[in-house]
C-alpha cells in the first residue's frame, strides 16, 4: 500500500502526459471529451499541490467544489472518491460557499461573483482552477484554457503562494507558461 502511494503522482504524470499526447496528435476514434480532459487536469492539479498540513491533514478528505452551473460538475463527479496523495476526493456545489473547499474549479458563470470569491478566499489555502479567461487573469492560482483544440494551462505563482500552496516543479513544466 505504501509503494503504492509513493507511485501514485508518477501514474497521475503519466496518465496527463498521456492525456496531453492523444489531445496533440489528435489520434483516437472518439476523442476525449473536453470536460472529461479538463477533469483529468484538475485531478492532476491536487496530485501535484501540496497544502498546509494544519490546512488538509493526513487521511482527510480533499474537497473539490464547483458551482452547479459549471459544466465540468458533471466530470469532475467521476473524481468523487479517487484516491489523491492518501486523500479522497470529496465533491461539493460551491453554493454552500468556499469554506473547506480545498480545490476550487471556476468557469464563465462564477464571473459575476469573482470579486465576492477573491474576498473569501483570501487567506484561506485554496487551489482556484479556472476555465475562464477573464478569472484566470485575475488571480486564480490555475487558468486553464483551450488553444489550437490543445487542453492547457498557466499557472500565477503569485497567487499560489498567497494560499501558501506549494505546486511540483513537474506541474509547473508542464504549464504554457508560470507568471
Amino acid at each position: 500500500m505504501l509503494s503504492d502511494q509513493r507511485q501514485a503522482p508518477r501514474r497521475c504524470l503519466r496518465v496527463l502526459w498521456w492525456a496531453l499526447a492523444l489531445l496533440a496528435i489528435g489520434a483516437s476514434a472518439q476523442p476525449v471529451p473536453e470536460h472529461d480532459l479538463k477533469a483529468a487536469f484538475v485531478f492532476n492539479f491536487a496530485v501535484f499541490t501540496e497544502w498546509p498540513s494544519e490546512v488538509l491533514a493526513a487521511g482527510a478528505p480533499m474537497t473539490v467544489c464547483a458551482s452547479a452551473a459549471n459544466p465540468l460538475m458533471g466530470a469532475l463527479g467521476q473524481l468523487n472518491d479517487k484516491l489523491v496523495n492518501g486523500h479522497r476526493i470529496a465533491l461539493r456545489s460551491a453554493a454552500a460557499g468556499v469554506r473547506g473547499c480545498h480545490v476550487l474549479v471556476l468557469d464563465r458563470s462564477d464571473r459575476e461573483r469573482w470579486a465576492q470569491l477573491k474576498r473569501e478566499l483570501a487567506g484561506s489555502h485554496v487551489l482556484t482552477v479556472s476555465d475562464d479567461a477573464d478569472i484566470s487573469a485575475d488571480g486564480a492560482v490555475i487558468g486553464l484554457s483551450v488553444e489550437d483544440k490543445r487542453v492547457g494551462f498557466a499557472v500565477h505563482l503569485g497567487a499560489a503562494r498567497s494560499a501558501r500552496l506549494n505546486l511540483s516543479s513537474k506541474l509547473l513544466r508542464l504549464a504554457r507558461s508560470v507568471q
